[in-house]
């Protein structure tokens, strides 16, 4: 039985982790240097030789692309091989879970830890974009929050790497429609060229899922792909209690046309320190190709970043648990809600 297995390759098997989408995942050691490691399986034997060969082929992407990409918020990979039946790939070991499993248990983050999780999933985008490499299939089930509640990227398995030979090209080319549909940008979806500003798209709609706890494109196949093309999503402050400034980060970086999005990692996430800083998103030194219109309709707010952010830096180190209330009293839903409730814990309010 697979999950009977005492090892694979060198790596010795210490139980099992869990459970993916076509294998097990396994909680093993490399005894050469000590090191605990996750080993990813996919079970060959139920699949027709081409689809076993793609599995390879994937699986050498995946450690070709993020041997380039030595960063703490990029899940590593260091090994990978075939034994019997099974297709396996070696990465680091991470205490923690996917964000897909926090979604699906319907957990809530206040703004100021959605932001710091965003600005960790494009600090290891830009540096990945940098590198040549442009993942493809961000969605929250590549995501990983560990044990300390830092975002780790992983499963590079359908990257593109800035390499235009063999396989590499073979798999990558025009017209080949890879990742997840409801995570996808509109050129993806309709198979067309792709670059770092997809990955943007689609991590605009993990930060929309993040604010809003809904995707905001569903469907059958057909209205999904439509509503990605055609259609803005219902604005987060239309959903939920936030500042309007947040309406337009989201409509920057789920721009339909690719000119019209944030068109580097690091420009997303520079908009989202504008707004902590109590700044409007927009860089005023940048020239945009083509004037996004603004979120139609905005729900009416009273939340003012600007002032929040000087309340907040007002009593973020008062020693009085009073005064991190009254900030709570004045934005319940603020950006540094959870920060002032945990502070509020530790003086005994």
């Amino acid at each position: 039985m697979e999950n009977e297995l005492k090892s694979l390759g060198r790596y010795k098997i210490q139980g099992v982790l869990g459970k993916g989408a076509m294998g097990l995942v396994y909680d093993g050691l490399d005894p050469n240097l000590n090191r605990r490691v996750a080993i990813k399986t996919i079970l060959t034997r139920k699949l027709d030789e081409e689809a076993a060969r793609m599995i390879a082929v994937r699986f050498e992407r995946e450690v070709r692309a993020v041997a380039r990409l030595n960063h703490r918020n990029i899940v590593q990979v260091y090994d990978f091989g075939t034994e019997g039946d099974l297709a396996y790939i070696v990465m680091e070991h991470i205490e923690g879970k996917e964000l897909k499993d926090h979604f699906d248990a319907n957990e809530r983050y206040d703004l100021g830890t959605i932001f710091r999780l965003m600005a960790e999933l494009l600090d290891a985008l830009h540096f990945a974009h940098e590198a040549g490499v442009i993942h493809r299939d961000i969605k929250p089930a590549n995501i990983m929050i560990d044990a300390e509640g830092h975002a780790k990227l992983t499963d590079f398995g359908v990257a593109r790497v800035n390499e235009p030979e063999g396989d590499q090209a073979e798999a990558t080319k025009v017209g080949t429609v890879v990742g997840t549909p409801s995570y996808m940008s509109p050129e993806q979806i309709q198979g067309q060229k792709v670059d770092r500003r997809t990955d943007l798209f689609s991590a605009g709609i993990v930060f929309y899922q993040f604010l809003t706890g809904k995707k905001p494109f569903e469907g059958t196949q057909w209205e999904l792909a439509k509503k990605i093309i055609m259609e803005d999503p219902v604005w987060p402050s239309q959903i939920m209690q936030l500042p309007p400034e947040i309406d337009r980060v989201v409509a920057r970086a789920l721009a339909k046309e690719t000119e019209q999005r944030y068109q580097t990692a690091r420009a997303f996430a520079d908009a989202l320190k504008r707004i902590l800083a109590g700044k409007p998103p927009e860089d005023p030194d940048e020239v945009i190709a083509k004037p996004l219109p603004p979120p139609s309709s905005p729900a009416p707010s009273s939340h003012n970043t600007e002032a929040e952010t000087e309340f907040w830096e007002e009593v973020k180190d008062s020693d009085d648990a009073e005064d991190l209330k009254l900030y709570l009293e004045q934005f319940p839903h603020g950006i540094f809600a959870a920060e002032a409730k945990k502070k509020i814990a530790e003086l005994g309010g």
